[in-house]
C-alpha cells in the first residue's frame, strides 16, 4: 500500500476543514425537537418509546399499524439503570411480517419521514435508532470492526426478542443496509422472505462479506 500523495492529502484536509466547524455537540432536547419537526410530515398515527435491552441500553423505536402485533415492552423507569426483569412477549407469527427500518450512518428515525406514510400502506412498520445514533443509548463499541458489527447485530436481535417478533423484513439504508445483510446472514430464520429467495432490502449500500 502506498501513502497518499500531496494532492490527496490536500483534498482530505479541505473536506474535513469544510464540515468540522459545523460539527458541534448538541443536547437530547434539541435532538427531540429536531425529530418532532421532521416527523410532522407523517400523517399516519404512530407510537414511540425506548425498548430496553441488556446492560442498561435502550433502542428508540417508533411503530406504525401494530394492532394485532405484540405490544412494545414497558419503558425503563431510568435510562441510567438496567430495566428490571419483566415478562417477555411471546413470539408469534404476525398477520404479516412487519417491516423494520434501519437508518444509515449518522442518521435516525426522522430521516424516513418522507417515506413512512407510503411504507405503512401495507402493514406494520417499525423504525429504530441504531445504538450510538439518534435517541438510542451510546455504549462503548469495540475498536475491532468485527466486534463492533457483532454489537450492532446483537442489539438488533435483542430488540426483536424484546418486541416479540418471530420474523421481520429488514429495510436498511447505507450502514443500515450493511447491518441488515449481516443480521440476515447471522439469523436467517428471523428474516422473512427467505423462502422466496430474498431476506432483506438494502438501499445505497455496498456490502463486502468475506468468509
Amino acid at each position: 500500500m502506498t501513502s497518499a500523495g500531496p494532492f490527496t492529502q490536500c483534498c482530505v484536509y479541505r473536506c474535513i476543514s469544510s464540515w468540522l466547524p459545523s460539527w458541534c455537540p448538541t443536547s437530547l432536547s434539541q435532538l427531540k425537537d429536531a425529530e418532532d419537526k421532521m416527523l410532522k410530515a407523517v400523517k399516519t398515527q404512530f407510537s414511540r418509546q425506548d425498548v430496553p435491552i441488556s446492560n442498561g441500553n435502550y433502542v428508540w423505536t417508533i411503530a406504525f399499524n401494530t394492532k394485532g402485533y405484540p405490544s412494545l415492552p414497558p419503558q425503563p423507569q431510568s435510562k441510567s439503570q438496567p430495566h428490571p426483569s419483566s415478562p417477555q412477549p411471546s413470539l408469534q407469527r404476525c398477520p404479516r411480517p412487519p417491516l423494520v427500518l434501519l437508518h444509515g450512518f449518522g442518521g435516525g428515525v426522522g430521516l424516513w419521514a418522507q417515506n413512512l406514510d407510503s411504507l405503512c400502506g401495507s402493514g406494520a412498520v417499525y423504525a429504530l435508532d441504531l445504538l450510538g445514533f439518534g435517541r438510542s443509548s451510546r455504549p462503548l463499541f469495540s475498536v475491532d470492526p468485527k466486534g463492533a458489527e457483532e454489537q450492532f447485530i446483537g442489539a438488533l436481535e435483542e430488540w426483536r426478542d424484546r418486541v416479540g417478533l418471530e420474523e421481520m423484513i429488514l429495510l436498511g439504508h447505507n450502514l443500515g443496509g450493511y447491518l441488515a445483510a449481516a443480521y440476515t446472514l447471522t439469523h436467517p430464520h428471523r428474516s422473512a422472505g427467505r423462502e422466496e429467495g430474498w431476506s432483506c432490502v438494502c438501499v445505497h449500500t455496498v456490502c463486502a462479506y468475506v468468509h
